[in-house]
């Protein structure tokens, strides 16, 4: 059934996704993996577009040598869900192709369901990707690109919110890649046909509650009247993202950048950016606070003027699940987790790395519970540490009651064999070869 896709289909999504694998390198190379082998993952959700990259990867992956596999999430938001899962599981797997279904076990709130919804996603997307030592597939098309530009306009953004979805971007230190961002719906439907494979079709895409099926009738009925829509606000976004490389690249040769820390926090000087526009400050601040709180999305507009009139006053601030306070020097401020704002515990298997609050990967010899150091003791080689950088360390609290205070990394450790917890500040997860200039680098673009 593979070689039923076109050869023209086919290069053109290997020929997207190579260029993607060369930007995520990083991730292969923490793993240990050489680049051109590195896993796949698809997230799959089962509809035409996630079908489609499904049968496209499986593709390149079989040609070339690489593992890859599915994942489906059931969020347990419809009756019928779990039923629709396996269902999905079991379409792809006659077409050769494994799948794994995660079901989200935690409890939906009253309102921002899709925001909800979305970040339970991506962090078991992230975890499974963290186990397998695996980048993430994912299937946004030209038509996700241009409601999101399309929406980013209708609030106002700027240069950076115009640039929209990336072709790579990471996620608790995991790549993520969009291969398909230059192909239609339509196109993938066709991918779909040509291989005689179904998909289902989700229900809520028709549920005018929602911003983006609102945005996307608009932009349908803008077809229908003869204006090319899509394409106009695709081209944008690619104007945006350059224009916004451009910026980062002048912002890396002229400016002294957040230090990162492997203490888990990152560091400026208030002065060292004192004649910044608005702009270029929140482009620097946010990226530092999106790897601190390992969120995937800074907070607007507005909330970084209110911060900069705060620190310019000498106000500590919380904003973002970050926290800002004074460092020991005149005029230097330090980025911090907001301690509170993640649950006080996670549950972690022996040997199985495990994300934390988004921005540390532990990995612990034995079962129990990783939270916060906050008030209890610190050990010995700990008592250096700023008190206000120890409380935001992870532990592992065993099941017996014992702390196990993990060793320090700036490199993605395997399971420790000499029974200690090793603990790795996403940011640094290079191997130890990402300095802060390299990080601001690789990070161009991505807010």
């Amino acid at each position: 059934m593979v070689a039923n896709l076109s050869n023209v289909a086919s290069g053109r999504f290997a020929t997207a996704l190579n260029l993607a694998l060369a930007q995520s390198v990083r991730s292969a190379e923490s793993a240990h993996l050489p680049a051109s082998k590195v896993a796949l993952i698809t997230a799959l959700s089962g509809g035409p577009d996630s079908t489609a990259l499904a049968l496209l990867a499986d593709n390149f992956a079989r040609e070339r040598g690489h593992s890859h596999h599915c994942i489906i999430i059931d969020h347990a938001l419809r009756p019928e869900s779990g039923a629709e899962a396996v269902r999905v599981a079991r379409r792809m797997q006659e077409y050769g192709i494994d799948c794994k279904i995660q079901k989200v076990t935690a409890t939906p709130p009253r309102g921002g369901i899709q925001n909800w919804a979305r970040e339970q996603r991506y962090d078991l997307l992230s975890e499974e990707a963290h186990r397998a030592n695996a980048v993430l597939l994912f299937a946004h098309h030209a038509g996700d690109q241009a409601e999101t530009v399309f929406m980013r306009l209708g609030k106002g953004s700027g240069l950076y919110g115009l640039a929209a979805m990336m072709p790579v971007r990471w996620h608790h230190g995991i790549p993520i890649l969009r291969p398909l961002l230059e192909w239609s719906a339509a196109e993938l439907v066709g991918i779909c046909d040509g291989m005689g494979c179904d998909f289902e079709t989700d229900p809520s895409n028709n549920d005018y509650r929602f911003e983006r099926v609102r945005t996307r009738r608009q932009l349908a009925l803008m077809r229908e009247a003869g204006i090319p829509m899509v394409a106009n606000l695709n081209h944008l976004a690619g104007l945006a993202n350059r224009l916004c490389r451009c910026v980062d690249s002048a912002l890396r040769h002229h400016l002294i950048l957040p230090s990162l820390h492997p203490h888990g926090y990152m560091s400026f000087d208030l002065a060292d950016y004192e004649n910044l526009p608005d702009d270029l400050w929140r482009r620097l601040i946010a990226r530092a606070m999106v790897s601190v709180a390992g969120e995937g999305y800074p907070p607007a507009n507005a909330a970084f003027i209110r911060l900069r009139t705060s620190l310019r006053a000498g106000k500590a601030v919380t904003l973002g699940g970050c926290r800002f306070v004074r460092l020991g020097k005149a005029g230097e401020w330090g980025i911090l987790p907001e301690v509170g704002r993640y649950p006080a515990i996670a549950m972690i298997d022996a040997n199985v790395p495990v994300v934390f609050a988004g921005s540390w990967r532990i990995v612990s010899p034995c079962k129990g519970r990783v939270r916060w150091l906050g008030e209890s003791p610190p050990p010995p080689d700990w008592i250096d540490i700023k008190h206000v950088v120890r409380q935001s360390l992870p532990v592992v609290e065993t099941l017996d009651g014992r702390l196990l205070y993990p060793q320090l990394n700036t490199e993605n450790n395997e399971p420790c064999n000499d029974g200690t917890v090793s603990a790795t500040f996403l940011a640094l997860a290079n191997d130890g070869r990402t300095t802060t200039e390299a990080w601001h680098k690789e990070h161009s673009g991505q807010i």
